[in-house]
């Protein structure tokens, strides 16, 4: 079988498509390729038939497999790295900047040295690169990055009591709105909705289809509904999504209110 390997060049980072050439792997494997950033050593999650990948993914050549002496130059130069990100937090304070950095990584080949930070305000960072270019020999880049990312750096919890989601297997941060959270019948209290990041919660996203098929197979609060095995008609007062109940209140005043939950396969109402 002629095949394409989908690689991973961080542990939650995007995937990247490549021709294996002439050498055999197996999940698990390590490989270097250029990347944008450049020479990196990145391990092989996906083995694809090649007739199975769409036209529109690019898929570049690997350079070739990692060997033990590449994975043992990879352990150096993070290292390598961890000692300059201590530098670069001595020089930031020197240099009064206010900005807050979280990690720093080589290319395999040490040709560049990237430094990942989080400010408030814009930073002017241009005499830090001089003294970190001068020190390390190396192309130096300071990349910003927003609340997501600086939480998906180092080990945190979710309101659910498990490390976060971008940080065990979400690959790409998708748009959260309030609306998500109104579909999925929750309260909007930016407490209980918001994660360690401060940002809405991502499992909003993740959990809004099956809200949304649900919710076309339920009537909307207010609807008056015809029951089974009920004489009156009720309204609907609430829902429970994804179960498909549906709570009915009946009678017109408190003397001979109740209130039932129902299968939604026990209702009818006009629209459906």
């Amino acid at each position: 079988m002629e095949y394409i390997i989908g690689v991973r060049f961080k542990k939650t980072g995007k995937l990247y498509y490549f021709d294996p050439l002439t050498f055999g792997f197996r999940l698990g494997d390590c490989i270097i390729a250029n990347t944008e950033r450049g020479e990196e050593i990145g391990r092989v999650v996906k083995i694809i038939d090649k007739k199975d990948m769409p036209k529109d993914i690019e898929v570049n050549n690997i350079i070739k497999p990692a060997t033990k002496k590449d994975l043992e130059i990879q352990r150096e130069n993070e290292e390598k790295a961890a000692e300059a990100l201590k530098y670069c937090k001595e020089e930031a304070k020197k240099l009064n900047l206010n900005m807050k950095l979280l990690a720093a990584e080589y290319t395999f080949d040490a040709s560049k040295l990237t430094f990942y930070f989080v400010a408030e305000e814009r930073v002017d960072f241009r005499e830090l690169v001089k003294s970190l270019a001068s020190k390390y020999k190396a192309r130096i880049e300071l990349r910003q990055i927003g609340p997501r990312d600086e939480i998906k750096s180092y080990p945190n919890l979710g309101m659910c009591g498990k490390e976060v989601c971008c940080r065990t297997y979400l690959q790409d941060f998708e748009s959260v709105t309030i609306k998500m959270a109104k579909e999925q019948g929750l309260q909007i209290n930016m407490a209980k909705l918001s994660g360690a990041c401060g940002k809405l919660m991502c499992c909003l996203k993740y959990e809004e289809e099956a809200y949304k098929e649900n919710l076309e197979k339920l009537p909307k609060v207010g609807d008056i509904v015809e029951v089974e095995g009920e004489e009156e008609k009720g309204k609907v007062i609430g829902l429970d999504i994804l179960r498909l109940k549906v709570k009915v209140k009946f009678g017109t005043s408190r003397d001979d209110e109740r209130y039932e939950t129902y299968p939604v396969d026990m209702l009818k109402w006009n629209n459906k």
